[in-house]
């Protein structure tokens, strides 16, 4: 059985990096002995899971089938080896986290220093991109994430409610007379945020009505502290997620616009592929963040 096992490893790696070379180099081992390995799974099972060419290696339709069976199988009895040796242990070894930016350089970043110092044995690796990362082929541990969700092979968990509201300064506000209404906002200089499918239409609510108006752009980005950094200097109306305008808010840099209206609410997320048995340090680091979270619930 464990010379199976270690047949079944050798080709999981193969298949994720297609490539026996790069393969090997991560197991530490000789892309000849990684060759032998994946024949000798081959010759036992009867069928060819790898077609290969001098350029590269991919899987044929029953290497497919064959791995993403097993690297289910293979994950789950890694989790739980890990979840066992846990157990009145420190956390450690390497936790790859990937979060949008805002929400990323807002609360998560904050966060890490002192999760850190709670378990010195592990090591963190954070991207920040607004990219809806795939967790398993580029082998995110984790997601931090806010709005849809869309892929069956993950497992969600929702850790705080998050919605967009209008701002701008009282610079702003001193220059041009505030909207009454959101068909007014098509002749203000709006700061856009550039992510989802229409964002240059702005769609708010107000106790179950929808209203959705086209706005000029002043300003486009991706990256909501860019708009909110531009609206804090009167640059012009933003729709920025509620977790990067409270602290203004509450300190009186910015104000709110329409203060009735706002986006739709959405969640945010915890993502983590769906393993029936879960690493340790991903469900403490989800835990200890929803907790740190709790501030942005409303009240």
């Amino acid at each position: 059985m464990s010379a199976r096992l270690d047949e079944i490893a050798v080709f999981i790696e193969v298949a994720r990096r297609r490539s026996f070379v790069r393969a090997a180099e991560q197991l530490g081992a000789s892309v000849s002995a990684v060759s032998r390995s994946v024949a000798a799974l081959e010759a036992r099972l009867g069928v060819r899971l790898l077609q290969r060419t001098t350029r590269s290696v991919g899987l044929t339709e029953a290497g497919g089938a064959y791995f993403r069976r097993c690297e289910t199988l293979l994950s789950e009895l890694e989790a739980a080896e890990a979840e066992a040796s846990a157990l009145g242990e420190q956390l450690q070894g390497r936790l790859r986290i990937s979060a949008a930016t805002g929400l990323g350089m807002t609360h998560l970043v904050p966060a890490l220093p002192e999760f850190l110092a709670l378990h010195p044995r592990l090591t963190l690796e954070l991207n920040l991109s607004n990219r809806y990362v795939d967790l398993v082929e580029e082998q995110f541990d984790v997601a931090i994430r806010v709005g849809a969700l869309g892929d069956s092979r993950l497992v969600a968990r929702r850790l705080a409610p998050n919605r967009r509201l209008l701002a701008a300064s009282s610079e702003y506000l001193a220059r041009r007379a505030a909207p009454r209404h959101p068909r007014d906002l098509p002749a203000h200089p709006c700061l856009v945020l550039d992510v989802g499918d229409r964002p240059g239409h702005w769609q708010l609510y107000r106790r179950g009505t929808a209203v959705t108006v086209p706005v000029q752009g002043a300003m486009r980005s991706n990256h909501a502290l860019a708009l909110h950094d531009a609206c804090r200097r009167g640059a012009g109306i933003a729709l920025l997620p509620e977790f990067v305008l409270r602290a203004d808010f509450s300190s009186g840099r910015l104000q709110r616009v329409l203060p009735a209206w706002a986006s739709q609410e959405q969640g945010i997320y915890a993502i983590y592929p769906g393993y029936r048995f879960v690493p340790a340090k991903v469900t403490t680091f989800v835990n200890y963040f929803a907790a740190r979270l709790q501030t942005l619930a409303p009240g």
